[in-house]
């Protein structure tokens, strides 16, 4: 691997990308231009650009002792130095699209800048490990609201709704993670509360997201909400039964993705228009 592709790999690029194109897609449901709906897409990308590479560099001491080569600090190939520089030039650049947007919009990245951060400097090692994500994720649709050439506040349902998938997708994270995590010392929630009881969370957290959004949304058609949830109902009642094995197959990791998934559709097409 080169110094380029470990540096991207230090961002830890997937959840990057699938935030950023959730806000993106978020602004373009709601009328925004192609135009616009790019440059918050860009924007979220570098906020989270930025809590990536933090997370590596305030993570690598205890990554060394760990003997963490997966991780490319420790193996050599990226430089802590770069690590903290890359962070915040990404922080200061997201920052600065902020405000092309307006005060509001400054504010919210700020906000979920810090809620990000808030993790890395220590929240992922203990129960609060949840709060920075659903503050996150939640400010979410709000930056997109904000951002909008005519701001507006997002309802309070779909602010819910963010929160509960940012909730999800830090316990799915964690799901198969957790034995090398604990080398290193995170002792977050999903860690605290075992694979089993995660993995009904993540259900429960998933089901009680659509159930808010289908029955809150005042554009969802009908026969998509019926079709959402049966296919919620499915998904979560396989995942929570292969759950309860003793060792829990890597298949319920995928299977609460795709339920996820799912929720972000519900919420795209049920969200207002403006």
């Amino acid at each position: 691997m080169n110094r380029g592709l470990a540096l991207i790999k230090c961002t830890h690029p997937l959840p990057c990308l699938a935030v950023s194109s959730f806000a993106a897609v978020i602004s373009f449901s709601h009328s925004n231009s192609i135009g616009t709906s790019l440059v918050i897409f860009i924007a979220v990308l570098l906020q989270q650009i930025s809590v990536g590479l933090s997370n590596d560099w305030l993570d690598y001491k205890r990554d060394r002792a760990a003997a963490r080569t997966d991780k490319p600090a420790v193996s050599g190939l990226v430089g802590v130095s770069q690590l903290r520089v890359g962070s915040l030039i990404a922080a200061g650049l997201a920052e600065t699209l902020a405000i092309f947007f307006g005060l509001g919009s400054a504010i919210a990245m700020l906000l979920m800048l810090i809620f990000g951060w808030s993790y890395n400097l220590g929240m992922k090692n203990n129960w609060s490990s949840p709060i920075p994500y659903a503050l996150g994720f939640g400010a979410l649709p709000i930056f997109t609201g904000l951002a909008d050439p005519q701001p507006y506040w997002v309802p309070i349902w779909i602010v819910i709704v963010a929160a509960l998938l940012g909730v999800s997708a830090h316990f799915a994270n964690a799901l198969p993670d957790q034995v090398a995590d604990k080398l290193t010392g995170v002792n977050a929630l999903p860690h605290i509360l075992g694979k089993r009881v995660s993995s009904v969370f993540i259900g429960v957290a998933a089901m009680v997201a659509t159930v808010i959004t289908v029955t809150q949304s005042p554009s969802l058609p009908t026969e998509i909400a019926i079709a959402g949830l049966v296919v919620m109902v499915l998904l979560i009642g396989s995942a929570s039964l292969l759950s309860l094995r003793a060792s829990p197959p890597r298949i319920v990791f995928i299977i609460l993705i795709a339920a996820a998934l799912v929720n972000v559709i519900l919420l795209v097409l049920g969200a207002p228009k403006y």
